[in-house]
């Protein structure tokens, strides 16, 4: 997972003339740097000890060193290495990186985040640096700071698993002991039944979550968010007459609840009622452009009412974007149903095509969990 920063290209970190370094050394130096690369640690170990007995001035090499301690998991030895290149040079990012990660794998706290906290100033940019200094503050119950280096650090590095893996991390313990301070404050408040009703809702307790909005309903009537939640569970097991009344109930407390306005006119166009539908979608969208789902129903109802130009153009932004479940499936087949209407033969084709091999794909990735299911419950 660490990156041996100094190794990829150790001689460049060292500016001694070249006539100044006598055979043996440079023998040592590259039999260390070349071991290290191979990952062949005890090998660099003893040749980076050798290096440093015959030249004690040079501080790169005490950092290659430490990395290579660490890489051994020898994590007291890699402290007084870095500890060493530090003393000669304090202004190296890497060294107050990795001493701070080796304090952390002591369980020296307090030393680690002094350390990764040098180590962020120096390179503020650094997404690793941030993240492990999120973790230290982690590690030290210091949820909140976390969280600002891991917001962070994802927005330097979006895309990297260890930054999202922590930064999920320490969001989840934010919520923990946010909820679990709603316990202890009014364990009997509308609240409270809301995020037990979620919990029931993400573990499939459809029944339990079901009964938990009913009770926050009951207990804060007017109080918006909670119908439409309660209504979109309906919704997704597809009790629709359950979940119509829900949205415009929800509608009512907050007419500016997009979630329920999509939902409610997907209702009534997948009940046959675009024109009562459309109103509900185009608000939804111009309220909410990011809502991709409303726009497979806002074209669909456009394809029903005879607009099929702006049908096309709605279902285009589903097919070419990341919408819920099966969406963008059904976008291709909507497509091909308006072209086809609209006399765009080629293109219905094209669309029913690709309506058919995404169909094709997710049977396919269907039938391999099924397999796999059945593996494991052979073994």
């Amino acid at each position: 997972m660490l990156l041996m920063l100094l190794a990829a290209a150790p001689a460049a970190a060292w500016h001694a003339p070249a006539q100044s370094i006598d055979a043996r050394l440079a023998a040592k130096f590259k039999e260390a740097t070349e071991a290290q690369r191979a990952g062949k640690f005890e090998e660099a170990a003893v040749a980076y000890g050798e290096v440093v007995r015959l030249r004690p001035d040079i501080p790169e090499v005490y950092v290659n060193y430490g990395l290579v301690r660490y890489e051994q998991k020898h994590f007291a030895d890699a402290v007084k290495l870095f500890e060493k290149a530090l003393a000669m040079n304090s202004s190296l990012d890497a060294a107050h990186l990795f001493l701070g990660i080796s304090y952390y794998s002591l369980n020296r706290l307090d030393e680690a985040q002094k350390a990764l906290e040098r180590a962020v100033s120096l390179s503020p940019g650094d997404a690793r640096a941030r993240m492990w200094l999120g973790v230290g503050l982690m590690g030290a119950g210091k949820h909140m700071e976390a969280a600002q280096h891991l917001d962070m650090a994802a927005q330097l590095a979006p895309d990297d698993l260890d930054v999202l893996y922590h930064r999920g991390r320490v969001h989840l313990k934010l919520s923990q002991e946010s909820y679990g301070r709603m316990f202890k404050v009014d364990p009997k408040s509308a609240r409270v039944h809301q995020v037990l009703a979620q919990s029931f809702e993400e573990s499939g307790r459809e029944a339990d979550a079901i009964a938990e909005y009913e009770l926050a309903i009951k207990l804060a009537p007017t109080s918006p968010g909670i119908r439409e939640a309660l209504g979109s569970l309906y919704w997704k097991t597809a009790d629709l007459d359950k979940a119509e009344e829900l949205f415009l109930k929800e509608l009512e407390l907050d007419p500016h609840n997009t979630l329920a306005m999509y939902k409610l006119g997907s209702i009534r166009v997948e009940r046959g009622k675009p024109e009562q539908g459309l109103p509900l979608l185009e608000s939804a969208v111009k309220q909410n452009p990011a809502e991709i789902d409303a726009y497979y129903y806002l074209g669909k109802a456009q394809g029903l009412l005879g607009q099929p130009e702006t049908a096309i153009v709605n279902l285009q932004k589903v097919a070419a974007g990341k919408p819920s479940g099966q969406l963008v499936e059904s976008a291709y087949y909507q497509l091909s149903q308006v072209y086809r209407k609209a006399g765009r033969l080629a293109e219905a084709r094209t669309a029913i095509e690709e309506f058919q091999k995404l169909k094709a794909e997710r049977e396919r990735q269907q039938e391999d969990k099924r397999e796999e299911l059945k593996k494991r419950t052979a073994n």
